[in-house]
C-alpha cells in the first residue's frame, strides 16, 4: 500500500476551483491530526458524464496518479452491486484511491452561497469517511461522537432507514470533522507501520 502521510487531492473534471479545493485540503490536514502531513492537488481532465463508473473512475486514478488518492467529480458514480446503483462516496479496494461524489449530495434548488458552503461541509465529511477507510476504519453503526462532540466521520447510519434526502441530512450533515477516540488511535497504529 501506499504512504498515507501524503494525498493527492484530484479535481476531475472542472468541478471546483483549486481555491476551494486546498480548502477542503486543509480541513483534511487538520481532522488527521499529523497523520496526514501534506496534499496535493491535481486535475484530471475527464469527458464531461453526467455518470461514471466508480470502480472504472478509481482504476484510472490510481494509474494516472498511484498512491494516497482522492478524486473529487460532480458525475453520479455508479457502482454496481447487488443493492445499490450509485454512492456518495468510495474506496477502491486494492488501493489507497477515494472518490466523493457532488451529484447526491446537493439538495434540490441549491442556490446561495450558504447552500454552496453546506455542499462543501457535506464534501469535506464524505472525503474524511472514505479516507478513514485508507487507514483501516470500519463504519460506525452505532453513531459514536467524535471529538468535537458530533458523529464521528466514520458514522455510518441505516440508509434504508432513512432514505436519501434523510441520510445525507441526519448522518452526513451530523457528522463532525474529529475522530472519536478508537479512530484516532487506529489513524495512530496505521501511520506507525
Amino acid at each position: 500500500m501506499s504512504n498515507l502521510s501524503e494525498l493527492c487531492l484530484v479535481r476531475v473534471g472542472d468541478v471546483m476551483t483549486f481555491t476551494t479545493l486546498k480548502k477542503i485540503g486543509e480541513s483534511i490536514l487538520n481532522s488527521f491530526d499529523g497523520a496526514i502531513s501534506r496534499y496535493s492537488l491535481a486535475h484530471h481532465d475527464a469527458p464531461v458524464y453526467s455518470r461514471i463508473d466508480a470502480t472504472l473512475l478509481a482504476l484510472l486514478l490510481d494509474e494516472q496518479f498511484g498512491g494516497h488518492v482522492l478524486g473529487i467529480t460532480d458525475a453520479d458514480l455508479i457502482c454496481k452491486d447487488d443493492f445499490f446503483d450509485s454512492i456518495f462516496a468510495g474506496k477502491l479496494t486494492k488501493s489507497d484511491v477515494a472518490l466523493v461524489s457532488l451529484r447526491r449530495l446537493e439538495m434540490p434548488g441549491f442556490t446561495s452561497k450558504i447552500d454552496r458552503e453546506t455542499l462543501m461541509q457535506r464534501l469535506t465529511k464524505a472525503s474524511l469517511h472514505e479516507i478513514g477507510h485508507n487507514f483501516g476504519l470500519d463504519h460506525h453503526y452505532s453513531l459514536r461522537k467524535g471529538g468535537d462532540g458530533q458523529l464521528c466521520p466514520m458514522s455510518k447510519g441505516n440508509y434504508n432507514k432513512y432514505g436519501e434526502v434523510s441520510y445525507i441530512r441526519a448522518i452526513i450533515d451530523g457528522r463532525g470533522y474529529r475522530f472519536c477516540n478508537e479512530c484516532y488511535e487506529s489513524i495512530k497504529l496505521r501511520n506507525i507501520d
